[in-house]
C-alpha cells in the first residue's frame, strides 16, 4: 500500500514540475517605476527561438550577430503587442533586453500612459506561433493589481477598468464563429430526444 502511495506521489511530484518547467510560457509585468509607466517582460528562450523562426521564415537567425538579433527581438514584441488606455493607443518605446541561454528579460517604456485613467485594453499575441502559450500578464499600481493568464483560449486579450479605488476585468462576448453548426448541434439534439422517446413509447 505504502508503494502505491508513493508511486502517485511521485507521479504528481514529476507532473508538477513539468508544468513548472514548461517552456511556453512568459510573464508580463506592468506598473508605474520612479514615475514612468514601465512594461516588463520576462520570457523562455526556448519559447522564444521557436516563435521567431516562424515569424521570421526567410531569416538564418543563427547566422546574424547578436545585435542583430536583439533588434528582430523587439520589433517582433512591439508588432505582437497592443495596448490601449480610455480608447487611446500607448506606444512602446526605449527597449531594453537582456539575452540568457534560458530566460530573456525585456523592457518598454511607456511614456505616454495617463495619469488618470478608466479603462486599460491588453492585446499581448506574443509567441502565439506556440500551440501551448500560456502568458501571465500582471498589472499593478499601488496597493491596486489584478492577473490574467492569456493564451489562444482568449485570444491573448485582457481588459479591465479602474474603477472605485480597485481593479475590475471586463468579461468579453465570445461570438461564435460559424453560428449554423451551433444550429445543426442543436437540431441533431431534437431529433435525437425526440427518437430517444418515440422508441420508449414503442
Amino acid at each position: 500500500m505504502l508503494k502505491k502511495i508513493s508511486f502517485f506521489v511521485i507521479l504528481i511530484l514529476t507532473f508538477v514540475s513539468a508544468k513548472a518547467h514548461n517552456p511556453n510560457t512568459a510573464s508580463i509585468v506592468v506598473s508605474p517605476i520612479n514615475g514612468f509607466w514601465i512594461m516588463q517582460f520576462a520570457f523562455s528562450q526556448e519559447s522564444a527561438n521557436a516563435a521567431l523562426t516562424q515569424f521570421y521564415p526567410t531569416q538564418n537567425l543563427k547566422d546574424i550577430s547578436v545585435e542583430e538579433y536583439k533588434k528582430l527581438y523587439i520589433d517582433y514584441v512591439k508588432n505582437k503587442t497592443s495596448l490601449k488606455v480610455d480608447g487611446q493607443k500607448i506606444e512602446l518605446s526605449s527597449g531594453e533586453i537582456k539575452l540568457g541561454n534560458h530566460q530573456t528579460d525585456m523592457k518598454f517604456l511607456l511614456p505616454t500612459f495617463p495619469k488618470d485613467y478608466k479603462e486599460v485594453q491588453i492585446k499581448l499575441s506574443v509567441f502565439e506561433e506556440n500551440e501551448e502559450q500560456n502568458t501571465a500578464l500582471k498589472f499593478v499600481e499601488n496597493d491596486k493589481s489584478i492577473r490574467k493568464v492569456i493564451n489562444h483560449q482568449n485570444e491573448f486579450s485582457f481588459s479591465f477598468q479602474n474603477k472605485d479605488n480597485k481593479f475590475i476585468e471586463v468579461v468579453q462576448e465570445v461570438e461564435t464563429k460559424n453560428p449554423y453548426f451551433l444550429y445543426i448541434y442543436i437540431g441533431f439534439g431534437v431529433l435525437l430526444f425526440v427518437g430517444l422517446i418515440f422508441l420508449v413509447r414503442r
